[in-house]
């Protein structure tokens, strides 16, 4: 169902047509006017290149950006575009930008294309013609929740659009469709491109592998927002909670301008496509710099657990003799060692960790079985960390 709604949305770039304008002499397709940024401008020549490619419902929203197979639904207005290699009104715009960049800065449908976190400016519709300029992305719609249409600006008040199954990538006059929205610009007139990086930094770009939820923190829970796969720039890293899926784990963080949500947020570095556990470079292979003031990685000998309960302590991970007490709170663990089974009812553990004591000699071993959050056979520290052997 979620595939039927994401094809809903792609499929209204073509269904809109009834009482437009009658078309007008278009000029040749090139930038119309000055004041785009390099990128912009780009992506103008880019879009002109791209012109008599045949629109295809769904077509140019793969894995990359480019021309694919699109869907057919004849009542949508599609009846053959599963057959039609080419592009949608997103898609093309979408590649437009790809080619004049070298990355996928704006993937998605129309609907979600149009709050971009990534636009460094936003006009309506009310503001007219006079602050585009060319590149800039203009959408159609009476309102935002009814945005159905994407097309890139020329200048002089011309447009490069895919337009719907069964024509061609054209220019037109963004009038031409009678329910103008509003606009949004990728990069400034500087070439800057959204929120600016911090100081000293810069843009690393990586490859996400999927759509990834992002927050407001490296150990936050709660999400803020979506970055969608593809090729995305992150400003710097932290170390953070671990993301983890069978053999896979990492716990550096991400500083980014998701899709949607604000700017400023945090992605896991587990979604980067081509680096393993605990890595973060970006698609150079480039470490990216920390983040100032950004977690680290535990200082090598201690890590941090909580107990849920004050726990006996014993000479070795064998013992049967306690020789003191930890107390139950946030302490300090060396290294583990597997040992004898600590258990009660479903809950067990044959890890011990060595650690100081409150009560008794330095260096004893407590059970991992008294960690707050973790499970069966599990020594991790609070950041999700795998404990070292000792």
């Amino acid at each position: 169902m979620r595939y039927a709604a994401l094809l809903s949305v792609i499929a209204s770039c073509a269904i809109f047509f009834a009482g437009v304008q009658p078309a007008q002499a278009a000029p040749a397709c090139g930038v119309l006017a000055s004041g785009a940024a390099p990128q912009a401008a780009a992506a103008v020549n880019a879009a002109c290149g791209l012109i008599g490619t045949p629109y295809s419902w769904g077509g140019g929203h793969g894995a990359q950006p480019g021309l694919s197979y699109g869907s057919c639904d004849a009542s949508n207005g599609a009846p053959n575009d599963c057959h039609v290699r080419g592009l949608d009104c997103s898609g093309m715009v979408r590649y437009a930008y790809y080619l004049a960049v070298g990355a996928d800065v704006i993937n998605g449908t129309t609907y979600t294309q149009w709050p971009s976190s990534r636009a460094v400016a936003r006009y309506y519709r009310g503001d007219g013609l006079a602050p585009l300029l060319p590149g800039d992305l203009v959408f159609y719609g009476d309102t935002a929740a009814g945005i159905h249409h994407v097309a890139i600006y020329l200048g002089q008040g011309y447009i490069a659009e895919a337009p719907y199954s069964g024509g061609y990538v054209q220019v037109a006059t963004l009038y031409s469709h009678g329910d103008y929205y509003g606009s949004i610009r990728l990069y400034g007139p500087g070439g800057g491109s959204t929120t600016p990086p911090p100081s000293g930094g810069g843009q690393y770009w990586v490859d996400t592998f999927a759509s990834a939820s992002v927050f407001g923190s490296p150990s936050s829970t709660a999400v803020t927002g979506t970055l969608y796969q593809g090729t995305n720039y992150v400003f710097c890293k932290a170390w953070g909670r671990e993301i983890a899926s069978g053999g896979s784990f990492n716990h550096w963080w991400l500083k980014t301008d998701p899709d949607v949500g604000p700017g400023g947020q945090w992605v896991s570095a587990f979604y980067l496509s081509r680096w393993g556990n605990d890595v973060a470079k970006d698609n150079n292979g480039t470490v990216i710099p920390d983040c100032a003031g950004g977690g680290a990685p535990p200082a090598t000998g201690k890590y941090w657990v909580d107990t849920f309960a004050s726990a006996s302590v014993f000479g070795s991970p064998s013992s049967t003799a306690a020789t003191g007490t930890l107390y139950q709170g946030t302490n300090y663990v060396f290294c583990k060692a597997w040992g004898r089974e600590i258990a009660s009812g479903g809950s067990f553990n044959h890890w011990w960790l060595k650690t100081d004591p409150d009560v008794g000699a330095g260096g004893q071993w407590v059970s991992a079985f008294y960690l707050s959050r973790w499970g069966n056979d599990v020594a991790k520290d609070n950041n999700g960390t795998v404990i070292p052997d000792c």
